[in-house]
């Protein structure tokens, strides 16, 4: 990676970050909740779909105003997805980004609320005033945002998650499932980025969206794989609990060198996608290789 691109994922995380602080200050009284928002929505995560959106907006050079209304908005719904993910009735991890999750450090029930009240926070967000797009356009993008997140979308991937435990699934079945839980929300990512640049294309959209789907697969067999062969220090989560709770990926079903290998495929595919985007993809391109080749 270069200087100039860690110049540029600090300053974007940093800049999201401060919006994000900013959104909470504004909406939310000094209160417990409010405290439990904070840790666990401004807790020094990666910040990549974020980053997504902003490298979206960097092909055609979209006003950062625009960008960070739906960087912040992406994050607090990931934010609220983890909350959730973390619970002793979910996943039941004690870490996250190297810290306590939010229902050890607090309790359970103001974590269940912080994540209500973070997805809330997102909405919010897109449905401002200050978001200067059309409000046709922000209609678009909260009706992309909730399916992508809702019954149809992340929450039923988590369902299926939940359902599937320790159960055998086909390569088929375990794609939908990560697609529910992972892609989707990488997927809306690409599509409301794109809603925010005035000049785009259908084709451009279908491309960035197509592009965003690739990530979103590697992304999460990346994961597959960390969780394999890391330790709890480097990722800043527990490890190894994919095979303790029996949770079906790429790995249980095919292997860890079959899982590298379609992996390897899939970011080989996207990066052929990234040479027909038009405008300036050099951080889209970077940010990719980042994901695919990341160690936590």
């Amino acid at each position: 990676m270069t200087e100039d691109f860690e110049y540029w994922i600090k300053y974007h995380q940093e800049r999201v970050e401060n919006f994000m602080m900013k959104f909470i200050k504004e909406e939310t009284s000094n209160s417990l909740i409010h405290e439990v928002c904070r840790y666990a929505s401004l807790n020094g995560g990666k910040r990549f779909r974020a980053l997504l959106s902003y490298a979206i907006g960097e092909s055609n050079q979209t006003d950062k105003i625009i960008l960070d209304h739906i960087a912040a908005a992406i994050e607090f719904i990931h934010a609220y997805s983890l909350i959730h993910d973390d619970l002793p009735s979910m996943d039941n991890d004690n870490l996250r980004r190297g810290k306590l999750t939010s229902h050890i450090k607090f309790d359970e029930a103001q974590a269940i609320l912080a994540g209500d009240a973070l997805q809330s926070i997102a909405f919010q967000i897109l449905s401002t005033p200050s978001f200067p797009i059309e409000n046709e356009k922000k209609v678009k993008i909260i009706h992309i945002l909730s399916n992508a997140i809702g019954v149809n979308g992340m929450v039923k991937g988590q369902s299926l998650d939940m359902e599937n435990t320790s159960k055998i699934i086909n390569k088929k079945e375990l794609q939908i499932l990560q697609n529910l839980k992972t892609g989707l929300l990488f997927n809306a990512t690409g599509a409301i980025s794109q809603l925010g640049i005035d000049t785009t294309a259908n084709k451009d959209n279908t491309t960035i969206c197509n592009f965003c789907t690739l990530l979103g697969k590697i992304y999460q067999i990346t994961d597959d794989i960390l969780d394999y062969e890391s330790n709890d220090q480097t990722l800043g989560k527990t490890s190894g609990k994919d095979k303790k709770d029996n949770k079906f990926t790429y790995i249980s079903l095919l292997g860890i060198e079959e899982a590298k290998k379609i992996n390897l495929t899939y970011f080989k595919d996207m990066k052929k996608i990234i040479n027909s985007i038009p405008g300036n993809t050099i951080y889209l391109e970077k940010l990719a290789t980042k994901i695919y080749e990341r160690n936590y």
